[in-house]
């Protein structure tokens, strides 16, 4: 895999969460149990395909969803793609979907901006006592991060898999791509889409991979049922051919 030796600090960063999750969390169980699917899928992509810098991960939990971030600088974005889709369709195997972003930024630890009387309390888990009571914080920011999220927010709203248009020309191959009404996003469908690098991937992890009719069906049988809006529903149409 190509590295780039600059100044520059960008890694890049997914943003990955539930969608449907505040509407579906108190009427049933299985998007909770979507969003272990989602953490594990992470967690086995970490410990199995990337365990070891440069190419190790970092990854972070944010409500439903969570940011995953490089090591360092990429030259290519094929691992944040192929990593991506890998997930979106492990999770989908759980009948539930999730929606990714991708972009790149800086990303550190700001803990030493925090106030001193918080950070002297911090224990080993990120934990600050409230008296009885608990704190927890989020220990690291950066325009990764809000990149990768502002994305996510601007695209058009479903299941899609969101990159900047900037960065078409860092694309891998083999990847069918969108355009949207915004002329600053593009988007992958992570249905039709293959590379060598996600199949690698779903198989090291152990992933759950349903084939792309699978898939389809799964898409149509959400809409079907799920009272979606007829927004998301066209957008599973126009942008994954579903």
């Amino acid at each position: 895999m190509q590295r780039v030796n600059r100044v520059s600090k960008d890694r890049w960063a997914i943003f990955i969460d539930l969608e449907g999750f505040r509407a579906l969390y108190d009427k049933e169980n299985l998007v909770l149990l979507s969003l272990g699917e989602l953490m594990e899928g992470i967690y086995n992509v970490g410990c199995k395909s990337f365990p070891e810098s440069p190419d190790r991960l970092f990854a972070h939990q944010l409500g439903d969803g969570f940011v995953i971030v490089s090591d360092f600088h990429e030259e290519s974005l094929d691992r944040p793609i192929a990593i991506a889709i890998s997930l979106l369709r492990h999770v989908a195997y759980s009948g539930r979907f999730a929606k990714a972003s991708i972009s790149e930024g800086e990303f550190a630890d700001i803990q030493s901006c925090y106030p001193a009387a918080v950070t002297n309390s911090l224990g080993a888990d990120k934990r600050v006592s409230l008296g009885a009571g608990v704190m927890t914080i989020f220990p690291v920011m950066g325009t990764a991060l809000i990149r990768a999220f502002s994305i996510g927010k601007n695209c058009p709203s479903g299941p899609l898999l969101a990159v900047a248009s900037a960065d078409r020309e860092r694309l891998p191959v083999g990847l069918v791509i969108h355009e949207t009404p915004s002329n600053d996003i593009i988007l992958v469908d992570w249905i039709h889409s293959q590379t060598g690098l996600t199949e690698r991937i779903t198989k090291d992890a152990g992933l759950n991979s349903p084939d792309t009719t699978m898939l389809e069906e799964s898409l149509r049988d959400y809409c079907r049922t799920q009272n979606v809006k007829e927004e998301w529903a066209e957008n599973v149409g126009n942008y994954l051919g579903v």
